[in-house]
């Protein structure tokens, strides 16, 4: 169904792909298949895996041999010189091209000064046959920087964090550990509401460094009930710096993608405050729905994205969401279980593969017309 600015979201249901004419082949190009990083799992390697159960003949791109067979190249989380050897190789090789793009790079360009890179990023996506991004807005967003890819933009959410394959990956030594200190922290404040903060860090823009108005949230709220807050990252030079001025017991997590699991599930509520700025405003649901699908309750600033969840958690209410989830625990669980019920079935791992599916399948449709034009 065509939106505003011809940004297309995904639909209720989908062509039944292996239905197209012919066997179609697809591979996702990143510069590193790494899954510690939650963009790589959720909008490539998870992707890959769900639309290979589904039928679909897709898989990571062969670096050696290149796209001679494919009929779509999916680039997703690249953005340098790699990028734009895969994109030439596979225009001369006639696949359709696909740009994914899960954040607003000329943000991040903006801040860091990097006019030569965000013009790199404009020609990757202006070379696009589609542009999938996880959010309406951050289509718009794009095209502001990229206008001429108005028309191309389509809508594949995040697939949801799958918490359960992650806490079936094997503990290090230095992981149990490190939970053990965290699990001494918070047992060494018996009845206090125990928040966590998770995410990257971008200077001036998101993370530890930009938490400033959620803490004095947190120490209103600590005047009449004990709080602690628990930084999980992998920047702990950050939270050095801007801790001691915080005037709440608080604990730093570094991240890892075994221990993740079970250290947001040692805690209460997930504190996802928003700098609102053109990097943060198309951000995915990806954050609030990972911590619904471990339990946790949320306190949120909005964002577009987040609105959907507006009668499941607190947005743009501190004192009284906090207050929710210190006293009123056991109401707030219908709540959450709608949460859950409601975030699988708009982002699960079958629906995501659905909305993928299309996608591919479109391009598809267009080659097989222009084929028999030809």
């Amino acid at each position: 169904m065509p939106c505003a600015m011809g940004i297309k979201r995904h639909h209720k249901g989908f062509r039944n792909f292996m239905t197209a004419p012919g066997h179609r082949r697809f591979a996702f190009y990143a510069k590193r298949y790494a899954r510690s990083k939650a963009s790589i799992r959720l909008r490539v390697l998870e992707p890959i895996a769900a639309l290979r159960e589904a039928g679909v003949d897709a898989g990571r791109y062969p670096r050696l041999k290149g796209p001679s067979g494919y009929d779509a190249i999916v680039i997703s989380k690249a953005f340098g010189r790699g990028a734009v050897k895969v994109a030439r190789a596979a225009r001369q090789a006639g696949c359709r091209l696909i740009f994914d793009i899960c954040d607003n790079r000329f943000a991040n360009n903006r801040v860091k000064g990097s006019d030569k890179h965000g013009q790199r990023t404009s020609q990757l996506l202006s070379q696009a046959d589609l542009v999938t991004v996880p959010t309406e807005r951050m289509g718009h967003l794009l095209m502001t920087s990229t206008p001429e890819i108005a028309g191309r933009i389509r809508v594949v959410p995040d697939m949801l964090e799958d918490l359960s394959m992650l806490a079936a990956r094997r503990l290090s030594l230095m992981d149990r550990i490190r939970l053990s200190r965290l699990r001494a922290f918070l047992a060494a404040h018996p009845g206090a509401l125990h928040c966590v903060w998770f995410g990257n860090n971008m200077a001036g823009v998101s993370g530890v460094g930009q938490l400033d108005e959620a803490i004095a949230h947190l120490r209103l709220f600590a005047a009449d009930h004990p709080v602690t807050l628990t930084i999980i990252n992998n920047q702990p030079a950050s939270y050095r710096e801007a801790s001691p001025g915080w005037g709440l017991p608080s604990c730093f997590m570094p991240w890892s993608l075994a221990s993740f699991p079970a250290a947001l599930q040692l805690h209460r509520v997930a504190i996802i405050p928003v700098s609102r700025n053109d990097y943060t405003l198309g951000k995915s649901i990806n954050r609030p729905a990972t911590a619904i699908m471990a339990g946790l309750g949320v306190v949120a600033d909005s964002i577009e994205s987040y609105d959907e969840l507006r009668p499941f958690i607190a947005l743009d209410d501190w004192q009284g969401g906090l207050s929710r989830y210190a006293f009123e625990w056991g109401t707030e669980q219908p709540k959450l279980a709608a949460a859950r019920a409601h975030l699988d079935q708009h982002y699960g791992r079958k629906r995501v593969a659905a909305r993928w599916a299309e996608v591919l399948d479109e391009l598809g449709t267009a080659s097989d017309a222009a084929s028999m034009a030809t």
